[in-house]
């Protein structure tokens, strides 16, 4: 693909963390997503056209192979929708930490995506169908994560908010900052959350979702940020053995919690750990 035949389009998304939240098969649990105000997502986006099949370079981070076949997965598919094979090349860099979680730059990367090949073709959407586009896209290619859609809701709209999918997000917009730990991926172990049938899993759905409204209620409570991984202990547990129960996830270390990524677990640890790379979000 020629370098004149390439339109390139700059992006920048701050980036966003789900801070709570566990992902359940076919089931619809909140989430907490926190939005960084000193970590961008910087992203460059080239766009063309090819004459058999799609083709997808990626440059930038080195995030793995789950995060290279989800994006690729998710180009092929923009592909069958436009019935043209596209040449997409996407570098994604962020500042302030050297291994942000994939899912995080799955999530920006998909909407600049979204937003090029809307240029591209002379269409203006809203932010809301950018959401939708990229939603109905990851459902068809067959990630379908709704941790992802939280995510993206969150980048979009440039808020720390309570995200459930179907629902109106909540922002939490208490005018107070988080010093969170970047740490990095792990490998989870066997995947039992399929297995799981009622009574059981309705009341391992409500007790994540409880577990996710009551963290949400101490935070906007709290007077003290940097006080939060104390305040929220049980939480913090409640959320670490369900990574374990359900994925398989050893116990992260002490001060530190799990977050999803695409097909493992993200740690993130409180300030001063010295486990990771600090940044700052907004409560």
């Amino acid at each position: 693909m020629p370098n004149d035949a390439i339109d390139m389009f700059e992006y920048t998304s701050p980036l966003a963390i789900v801070f709570f939240g566990v992902p359940l098969p076919n089931r619809n649990n909140p989430y907490i997503v926190l939005v960084s105000n000193d970590a961008d997502i910087l992203l460059r986006v080239g766009l063309g056209e090819e004459d058999k099949a799609s083709r997808a370079v990626i440059k930038g981070l080195q995030l793995g192979w789950r995060y290279e076949i989800a994006l690729k997965s998710f180009i092929d598919e923009v592909s069958t929708r436009l019935e043209q094979p596209l040449y997409i090349e996407i570098e994604a860099r962020v500042s302030k930490t050297s291994y942000p979680p994939a899912s995080s730059i799955y999530a920006a990367a998909t909407l600049a995506i979204i937003q090029a090949v809307s240029e591209t073709g002379g269409y203006e959407l809203s932010a809301d169908e950018i959401l939708q586009a990229a939603s109905d896209i990851d459902q068809e290619a067959g990630i379908g994560l709704d941790f992802i859609d939280a995510l993206r809701t969150a980048m979009i709209r440039g808020k720390s908010i309570i995200y459930r999918k179907g629902e109106e997000p909540i922002v939490l917009d208490t005018k107070r900052e988080l010093v969170l730990e970047l740490v990095g991926e792990e490998d989870i172990g066997e995947d039992l959350s399929q297995n799981i049938q009622d009574p059981l899993a309705s009341a391992i759905t409500r007790l994540l979702g409880v577990n996710v409204i009551e963290t949400a209620n101490i935070i906007r409570e709290l007077q003290e940020p940097d006080n939060i991984f104390q305040e929220v202990e049980l939480n913090i547990r409640i959320e670490n053995a369900a990574y374990y129960m359900l994925y398989g996830a050893s116990l992260p270390d002490p001060g530190c919690k799990w977050t999803p990524s695409l097909q493992r677990v993200y740690a993130i640890c409180k300030k001063d750990s010295k486990l990771g790379d600090p940044v700052t979000f907004t409560l």
